[in-house]
């Protein structure tokens, strides 16, 4: 019997339609809102918690987990702090920070998108130094070449 290794697809609590909850919510596990949550919605980092929005599903709040898979709507800055999964019909009005996203047509963020993550390899590279960068190479390279030939006697 082999073991899955895929996160299972079990949902710990459930925020069904029509249900509205107005107040911060702090959850751990799997949560899946289909409701709607008027507050700030944290995920506990230490147990990889995972926030679905339903297509109904509406958070007007931030919103601060690993993993996040939204359909639904949400007004207020998202920050994920591994995989966002944007699905047809999701709509995000404020900033999105996340550090992997998969996003289908039909998606929609107004506010920025930032990446998050290792910070030298999203720091910001003037054209001078990227230029200096990509000639370094081709001048070793040269100099190897002239060293490699033979000396005519």
């Amino acid at each position: 019997m082999r073991k899955n290794k895929r996160k299972s697809n079990n949902v710990d609590t459930l925020i069904a339609d029509g249900t509205c909850i107005n107040g911060d919510l702090t959850f751990s596990g799997a949560l899946f809102v289909d409701g709607e949550i008027t507050g700030e919605v944290k995920g506990d980092t230490d147990k990889q918690s995972v926030l679905s929005i339903g297509v109904h599903g509406k958070i007007k709040g931030n919103i601060s987990t690993p993993y996040a898979v939204i359909f639904g709507q949400v007004d207020g800055d998202v920050y994920v702090t591994e995989k966002i999964d944007l699905k047809p019909g999701a709509k995000i009005n404020g900033d999105l920070y996340y550090k992997v996203i998969e996003m289908n047509a039909g998606a929609e963020v107004n506010g920025k998108m930032v990446v998050v993550g290792d910070p030298k390899a999203l720091e910001h590279k003037s054209e001078e130094s990227q230029n200096k960068e990509m000639q370094e190479p081709q001048a070793e390279n040269e100099q190897q070449s002239v060293e490699a030939e033979p000396a005519k006697a």
